[in-house]
C-alpha cells in the first residue's frame, strides 16, 4: 500500500511539472500586439525620407501571423496595408496581401530584425525591377 501511494504521489508531481513545462514550451510571440512607428528612413536613388516627428503616426497591430499597419495621412486619404509574417531568429519576413502601393501586393520583404526592450528595430533593402529603397524603421510597443 505504501509503495502504491509513493508511485501515485510522484506521478502526479510529475505530470504537475510537465503540464507547467509544456506552458514554457510554447514560446511567447514577440511581435504580437500593438506598435506605433518612432522612427523612419527610406533611402531611394533619388532622394531621402528620413523623420521621427508624425502628425498622424502609422500604427501597426500583428496577431501570431497577420499584421495590418494604417495612418491618416489627410483629411480624405489613408494608407495601410497587411498581410501574414513570419520570423526566426533575427529575420522578419512579410507577405504583403493588400497595400496601398499595390506594387507592394504578393512580394516578400525579409527585414532584419531586432527587439530590444519596448523598441522594434527593422532594416531592409527592397529591390524590385525599376527600384532599390533601403529602409529603416523603429517602433515602440503600445502598451495596453
Amino acid at each position: 500500500m505504501k509503495k502504491t501511494i509513493c508511485f501515485i504521489l510522484t506521478f502526479a508531481g510529475i505530470l504537475i511539472i510537465a503540464c507547467n513545462n509544456l506552458k514554457k514550451d510554447v514560446g511567447e510571440n514577440p511581435y504580437e500586439g500593438a506598435w506605433e512607428i518612432t522612427y523612419s528612413k527610406a533611402v531611394y536613388p533619388d532622394t531621402t525620407y528620413e523623420t521621427n516627428q508624425f502628425a498622424n503616426p502609422t500604427i501597426k497591430l500583428l496577431t501570431k501571423k497577420h499584421y495590418a499597419f494604417g495612418r491618416q495621412e489627410g483629411e480624405n486619404k489613408i494608407t495601410g496595408g497587411g498581410g501574414e509574417y513570419t520570423y526566426e531568429g533575427d529575420s522578419f519576413t512579410s507577405y504583403p496581401k493588400y497595400h496601398t502601393g499595390s506594387g507592394m501586393v504578393g512580394n516578400t520583404i525579409v527585414f532584419k530584425s531586432k527587439i530590444e526592450g519596448d523598441l522594434w528595430t527593422i532594416s531592409t533593402v527592397y529591390k524590385n525591377d525599376t527600384l532599390q529603397v533601403d529602409a529603416i524603421e523603429t517602433w515602440k510597443r503600445i502598451i495596453e
